[in-house]
């Protein structure tokens, strides 16, 4: 199946008598509060979904979970930047705030290029960090993590990420990918420059693989043995909660 093409008819023909880039942030939003809430369990963000889906009917509203559904298909299939994807093919950017997504190959080409002291850098810690202050949708990450699944290393359980952006889009595309994908992240909404940060939320896995405890002790506890297998049902899981 071409996922992505059926993502994008499906969204097009969601409701016609409101403006794509209003419906794909509906997606958003939605797909953000559903995956944020089990964890969070944040009036704030109960309320956020309420007050969006009843701009839709009862069927409308079905329609958004199988997006969802789809994107978690498209996502179970291969890494990609699919969100990043469907954001450019339907010209969602800013052009003139300088707003253009790198291509997932090139993304794949830098992750190489800066994976080369992983080793030496987990022989002292069990698990890297990485800073993304501009993540987009989130592509950069989804590579390093890919790059890292392809050298051996469990990123679930091996990798900390802290990602950033102004525009609150971005921010919600990253965080549901890296959410679906199982990669611990914090995934802030602000102003990487002025350090100015208006929200943020911890995708499942940081919760799950207890990064809030490695975190605070990373300098004290002993390295564990790190499983080298990537949890296979994390995308099916979510699915079956969420769809």
């Amino acid at each position: 199946m071409d996922y992505l093409k059926e993502f994008i008819s499906k969204l097009q023909s969601l409701d016609k008598s409101k403006n794509i880039a209003t419906v794909f942030k509906d997606f958003l939003t939605l797909s953000t509060c559903s995956l944020a809430q089990p964890f969070c369990r944040s009036p704030n963000i109960e309320q956020k979904y309420k007050n969006t889906i009843c701009n839709y009917s009862k069927e409308q509203a079905e329609e958004f979970s199988k997006l969802l559904a789809l994107l978690i298909s498209a996502l179970e299939e291969k890494h990609q930047d699919f969100l990043g994807k469907v954001f450019s093919d339907l010209n969602l950017g800013k052009s003139n705030k300088g707003q253009f997504f790198t291509p997932y190959h090139v993304s794949k080409m830098m992750s190489k290029i800066n994976i080369s002291d992983i080793e030496h850098q987990l022989e002292e810690k069990d698990f890297v960090t990485l800073l993304e202050p501009c993540s987009g949708s989130g592509g950069m990450i989804i590579a390093y993590a890919e790059t890292l699944k392809e050298e051996g290393y469990n990123y679930q359980r091996q990798l900390y990420v802290e990602a950033i952006d102004i525009d609150e889009i971005c921010f919600m595309m990253t965080y549901i990918q890296l959410s679906l994908y199982g990669i611990p992240a914090k995934v802030l909404l602000g102003d990487s420059l002025a350090l100015k940060f208006q929200k943020s939320l911890y995708t499942p896995l940081y919760f799950i693989n207890g990064f809030f405890y490695k975190l605070k002790a990373k300098d004290n506890i002993p390295k564990p043995d790190i499983p080298k297998e990537i949890i296979p049902t994390q995308l099916s899981l979510f699915k079956e909660v969420l769809v």
